[in-house]
C-alpha cells in the first residue's frame, strides 16, 4: 500500500502543478491523466504495489536519462516562471517515455503564449524526440517558427537546431549551422565561447572519423 500511496501523491502533485500555475487546458490535462493511468496499470500488472519498497539495480529503473536538450536548455533558455515549468515538466515526461504527452504539453503552452520562442524551441525538440531523434520536415518547420518568434539576434533557435543535427549524427549540418550562427553574433556575445567550444569539438570528432575511415583514393 505504501507504493500506491506514493504513486497517488506524486500523480496528484503533478496534476496540480499542470493545472496551476501552468494552467493546462482540459484536453491536455486529460491526456496527462491518461498517461498516469497507463503508468498505474503497468505498475499493477508488472510491479508489486502491495510490497514495501526495496532497492533495485540501475537496469531495473524505468526512467530514461535526461536528454541533451534537458541539460542544455538550463544553460541557454529561460527556466523560470511558466515557461520554465512547462519545459521542465516536458523533460519529466521524456524521462518517463511519454514523448507524445511532452509535445502536447508544450503545444498547449504555446497556444497561450505564441510569441514565446523558448517554448517553440522546446516544441521543436519534442517533435525531434518523437521522431526518434531524426530531423524531419516537421522539426525544421518548428525551428523556423521559433526563429520567427524570437527577438532579433536571439541565437537560441539556431543553436538548438544545430544541437538536433548533432544528436541525429549529422555532423556536417551541425557544424554549418553553428558556424553560420557564430558569423552573425555581435562581438562580446556570451554565446560565442560555448558555441566555439562545440564547433571545435565537432572538428575533433570529424577528424577522428576521417582517421579511422580515410576516403578511398
Amino acid at each position: 500500500m505504501i507504493g500506491w500511496a506514493i504513486f497517488a501523491a506524486m500523480a496528484l502533485l503533478l496534476l496540480g502543478v499542470l493545472a496551476w500555475p501552468v494552467r493546462l487546458g482540459r484536453p491536455a490535462l486529460m491526456l496527462v491523466a491518461a498517461a498516469l493511468f497507463t503508468a498505474a496499470a503497468g505498475y499493477a500488472w508488472q510491479g508489486s504495489p502491495g510490497l514495501a519498497g526495496a532497492p533495485t539495480s540501475a537496469a531495473d529503473q524505468p526512467l530514461r536519462t535526461d536528454t541533451l536538450f534537458a541539460s542544455e536548455r538550463l544553460r541557454f533558455l529561460n527556466h523560470y516562471g511558466e515557461t520554465g515549468i512547462a519545459l521542465g515538466t516536458a523533460d519529466a515526461f521524456h524521462r518517463m517515455g511519454e514523448d507524445e504527452a511532452a509535445a502536447w504539453l508544450i503545444r498547449n503552452a504555446i497556444a497561450k503564449r505564441p510569441k514565446d520562442s523558448d517554448l517553440r524551441v522546446g516544441y521543436a525538440y519534442a517533435l525531434f524526440t518523437l521522431a526518434h531523434r531524426q530531423v524531419t520536415p516537421a522539426v525544421l518547420l518548428a525551428f523556423d517558427r521559433a526563429d520567427e518568434a524570437a527577438k532579433p539576434g536571439d541565437p537560441a533557435p539556431a543553436y538548438f537546431r544545430g544541437l538536433a543535427y548533432l544528436e541525429s549524427r549529422d555532423l556536417d549540418d551541425a557544424s554549418q549551422t553553428w558556424r553560420a550562427l557564430l558569423a552573425r553574433l555581435p562581438a562580446g556575445s556570451p554565446w560565442i565561447k560555448p558555441i566555439q567550444e562545440r564547433v571545435e569539438l565537432l572538428d575533433l570528432i570529424r577528424q577522428s572519423r576521417l582517421a579511422r575511415n580515410p576516403p578511398a583514393s
